[in-house]
């Protein structure tokens, strides 16, 4: 799933329901006394739960004029509405913060209260809550989940990936664990066992569009298009309006080469109805990929101020047009290019929005190795290099082939310094995760920055 499709997930700030439950709170389930508003209700759950948002937003909106004294329908028809109308989901969430919790069920009480702390600041009541909660109802699976989600957005993986496996153990059909486990297993490496956790999610929800774009984003980023465009395809045939899988067959498309299916994916999500920012997201990865690979590094320059570089804190077109100004010695303008990324980082850290920090420090870390390595400052330029690799992970397609990719240049860099030993050593490693990559980079000689040996 790409990183958009996970910056939803975290605005709906609940977790994926309609499961059995095992040894949890006794009593009623939801609070509300109107049937459509459950059943609308529960109808949200199961789409959230498939990753299907739009859909959630539509039950959860329903469940919410049935019966508007149902705190949890408000509470997620808030977060599922945050996107499009961010104005109305603050209303909301006003609301929620002086809602009547006295009537909740106790796993309400803890959701509400959790997120009043959370928005409030004070996140250490925040986590209290989670641990009163969870030792009251240690097999509640909807509190096991969150504290799985805690561990990983700490960037405790191991841990992570146990209390995934606990949450199988009380209930095997909690289906998006499998796919936590499987992109935690990406995080660290293990791509077999990654594929085994998402092939498991398949085997359980194969009518659902999710398990089949993530074996997708897998087989990408393992070198395996064939098998990659097969699964995102099914993605799409099962859902349409999955536009995740449209945007991971564009990245693939982008990474090698094919320019002419990269525009007919965009022709295709737009008749589908995609929406128009995604679609314009895909069309700046589509030209900036063809005119790199072109080397039309002038092209490129004169597009120095569009919205696909404008546009975007960080991203593709951001690292190639600074390549672009490195290729051809306007130095003034790779100056500004890191310059205004360690403003954004900076604005990012004042913020407190991590995920854009680690996004933007790596892509400010790899443009500066580029430029270093190009200036023949070999050494520090593979410092860089290395910096930008320690924050790239393999978690999504996008990132995990922009590591491979970062990967390459610093092999290329390390040659260029008369460092072939270690050079060789880590293109092994590239190779044994993809090896079509590592073909394409030895068939233009090892030179994509074109360094000279050293």
């Amino acid at each position: 799933m790409n990183r958009w499709i996970w910056i939803a997930l975290a605005a709906l700030l609940v977790v994926a329901a309609g499961v059995t439950l095992v040894a949890v709170p006794r009593g009623q389930e939801w609070t509300t006394s109107s049937p459509e508003a459950l059943a609308e209700f529960e109808a949200g759950t199961d789409a959230q739960n498939k990753i299907y948002f739009a859909e959630a937003q539509e039950h959860y909106g329903r469940a919410f004029e049935f019966d508007p004294d149902f705190v949890m329908a408000k509470w997620r028809y808030a977060g599922a509405l945050f996107d499009d109308d961010q104005d109305r989901a603050e209303e909301l969430f006003e609301e929620l913060m002086t809602a009547d919790t006295s009537n909740l069920t106790p796993r309400e009480t803890f959701f509400i209260e959790r997120w009043r702390a959370n928005r409030d600041g004070r996140t250490d009541d925040a986590a209290r809550l989670l641990d009163e909660y969870h030792t009251r109802y240690p097999n509640d699976p909807y509190i096991v989940n969150v504290r799985a989600n805690r561990a990983w957005n700490s960037g405790e993986l191991e841990e992570a990936g146990r209390i995934y496996e606990d949450l199988l153990k009380i209930d095997p059909n909690w289906v998006t664990a499998y796919n936590a486990l499987g992109y935690i297993s990406m995080m660290r490496g293990r791509f077999i066992e990654s594929e085994e956790h998402f092939k498991s999610y398949r085997y359980i929800a194969p009518d659902q569009a999710n398990p089949h774009d993530s074996l997708g984003e897998l087989f990408i980023t393992t070198g395996r298009y064939a098998e990659a465009e097969s699964s995102l395809e099914t993605a799409i045939e099962i859902k349409p309006d999955f536009w995740a899988s449209y945007t991971h067959l564009s990245i693939m498309n982008a990474y090698t080469g094919n320019a002419d299916g990269t525009r007919a994916i965009i022709e295709r999500a737009k008749a589908a109805g995609m929406p128009e920012r995604a679609v314009f997201e895909m069309s700046c990865l589509a030209l900036y990929s063809e005119m790199a690979d072109r080397e039309e590094w002038r092209q490129i320059l004169d597009q120095r101020d569009s919205e696909c570089v404008a546009g975007f804190r960080s991203g593709f077109a951001v690292v190639v047009t600074h390549r672009a100004a490195c290729r051809t010695g306007d130095w003034e303008t790779v100056q500004g290019i890191e310059d205004e990324a360690a403003g954004n980082l900076l604005s990012a850290e004042n913020d407190g929005d991590g995920r854009d920090m680690a996004a933007i420090r790596a892509f400010l870390h790899h443009m500066q190795g580029v430029r270093l390595a190009i200036q023949g400052e070999y050494g520090a330029a593979a410092e860089r290099f290395r910096a930008a690799d320690d924050r790239l992970t393999f978690m999504q397609v996008d990132t995990g082939m922009y590591k491979l990719y970062n990967r390459m240049l610093l092999v290329e860099t390390m040659l260029a310094g008369g460092k072939d030993a270690e050079a060789h050593k880590l293109l092994a490693s590239v190779r044994s995760i993809n090896p079509a990559l590592v073909a394409e980079f030895e068939t233009s000689g090892f030179r994509l920055l074109g360094l000279g040996r050293g």
